[in-house]
């Protein structure tokens, strides 16, 4: 800095991106450092750029304004230079609150257009006149909004496509005119996704479940994650229930919020007669899509998918395979030569289907019931009353020493949050090509961390064990509920280490035991 100076950062900020190569943040640079250059006494220590536009969502988003902010709070930014007064903010109490907020904490400003008495004294007329100001700015947004929000009305009743992201189906068209002279661009069927869309259909409506209709999107339409995986049940979910298999055009959907459901026939496009706005060719009639949807409510709701199918998976986060990743439950249909229906359960890794083809070698599979029957005659077998009485110490212990305030819920769902946005980032222009790899590997990374985060929670929340004595472990056995029968067996056993091969499951089961002698 130069000797006799003083320190001020530039805040350049664009309210609309024009395209036009950040230009319009340039002009902005170049008057504040030839103004505080004229000036003398000032060397510019940095700047916060903010290229964004004027909506709700971009206020939320303006990290050059944030990062400003906060250094103002810290007290490393003594003095700002803007080019003008509504390149801070266009809502006129937060504007006025700014100043007093820096004026308050000693910091200069400077502005191109405005008089630096105006900002940096508090007297009434400085008041009045900065508050009309950004009263005027604040007007000027307001009326811009109103008119893109008209104009959006007006091409959402014209059934036209005004942005954002395409939906799965569609693409963008050519622009054309309606009958009242509006122009815009209406979506039409992309070539390869609208017709699976179309082969979904009747797909569901026989009884598969998603997974075979991704699948089959796969097998027959080459329609895969950037991993080159199926998609995943939720995206192939999400574009079958949406109004624009019947041709609605969509309108005002709010952001997607965990645990809340919301009817999305009330988000569509309604012309002055109230009647919804046909704008992409349908994939089916209305009547064809509500059967659909009943069929995807009875499935999901179904009495027979208990958690995952009508099995009771007893091992569900103690079995690994060789590759370190947890089996999970997985069911199987699948038809005998004389057409009878046969349903298999098995434990399985998902490292493959999880994190892309080639994590693991030899994917670990186990019947389920055969696994469940060795570890059941294992734990009755090993837990003698030495050792159950052991394990009760031990899970007094674990319950006296746990903290409810560990945060360890807390870590979880944030882990799982993070898995979910990264999920939700396959296929999209961040992770192509090479990214993909680095995707993958963050994903695992997460998942481990999720997989770490249940078995420190299963161990803290472990209740005291159900029976005292090893004679009346068979007995009561039967009566135990799924619950009480995973804590005895967590309590009791580490991990399942599982081979692959088909040979007998005692040979492919090594038990490590969590009590010892």
């Amino acid at each position: 800095m130069n000797a006799g100076s003083r320190p001020i950062c530039l805040y350049l900020r664009l309210s609309k991106y024009h395209k036009d190569g950040q230009d319009a943040i340039e002009r902005q640079r170049i008057d504040l450092t030839r103004k505080l250059a004229a000036e003398g006494g000032w060397t510019v220590m940095g700047e916060y750029v903010d290229n964004d536009s004027a909506s709700a969502s971009a206020v939320r988003t303006r990290k050059g304004w944030h990062a400003l902010n906060v250094d103002i709070d810290a007290g490393r930014v003594t003095a700002v230079a803007f080019w003008k007064l509504d390149r801070t903010n266009r809502v006129a109490s937060r504007c006025i609150e700014w100043i007093g907020q820096c004026q308050t904490r000693g910091v200069t400003l400077v502005s191109h257009q405005d008089a630096s008495d105006e900002l940096n004294t508090a007297t009434a007329g400085a008041k009045l006149i900065t508050g009309i100001k950004a009263l005027l700015a604040e007007v000027e947004t307001d009326t811009m909004s109103e008119r893109q929000r008209a104009a959006k009305a007006h091409a959402a009743e014209a059934g036209f496509h005004h942005g954002g992201r395409r939906p799965f189906g569609w693409m963008p068209g050519h622009r054309e005119t309606d009958a009242l002279g509006r122009s815009g661009v209406r979506l039409v069927p992309h070539p390869v996704e609208f017709a699976a869309l179309q082969a979904a259909v009747p797909m569901v409506l026989a009884g598969s479940g998603l997974m075979s209709v991704s699948r089959h999107w796969m097998d027959e339409f080459g329609i895969t994650t950037a991993a080159g995986m199926p998609m995943y049940e939720a995206s192939v979910y999400r574009a079958l229930i949406s109004p624009r298999m019947v041709g609605y055009r969509m309108r005002q959907v709010p952001e997607h919020q965990r645990g809340v459901q919301i009817d999305l026939l009330n988000h569509i496009a309604r012309d002055q007669s109230g009647e919804p706005v046909i704008g992409q060719e349908p994939v089916c009639d209305r009547l064809t899509w509500m059967r659909m949807l009943r069929a995807l409510q009875a499935a999901s709701t179904s009495q027979t998918r208990r958690p995952w199918g009508s099995h009771e998976w007893l091992l569900t986060g103690l079995m690994f395979c060789q590759c370190g990743n947890r089996l999970y439950g997985h069911q199987k249909n699948y038809k005998h030569a004389d057409g009878s229906n046969v349903r298999t359960y098995v434990y399985r890794c998902h490292a493959n289907l999880r994190n892309g083809a080639g994590t693991c070698a030899k994917a670990v599979a186990v019947q389920a019931d055969r696994a469940e029957a060795f570890v059941e005659g294992w734990l009755f077998a090993y837990l003698s009353d030495e050792r159950l009485a052991k394990a009760r110490a031990e899970a007094a212990a674990a319950r006296q020493a746990s903290n409810p305030n560990n945060g360890l819920v807390t870590d979880l769902d944030t882990a799982r949050a993070e898995r979910d946005a990264l999920l939700s980032q396959q296929g999209s222009r961040e992770y192509k090509g090479a990214m993909v790899s680095v995707l993958v590997g963050l994903l695992a990374e997460v998942q481990a961390r999720i997989d770490k985060l249940e078995g420190r929670l299963d161990a803290v929340q472990i209740d005291d064990l159900p029976v005292i004595l090893q004679a009346d472990l068979a007995s009561r056995w039967p009566d135990m509920d799924l619950g009480q029968r995973r804590r005895l067996l967590a309590r009791v056993i580490e991990r399942i280490d599982a081979q692959p091969g088909r040979g007998p499951v005692a040979d492919r089961l090594s038990v490590s035991p969590r009590v010892r002698q």
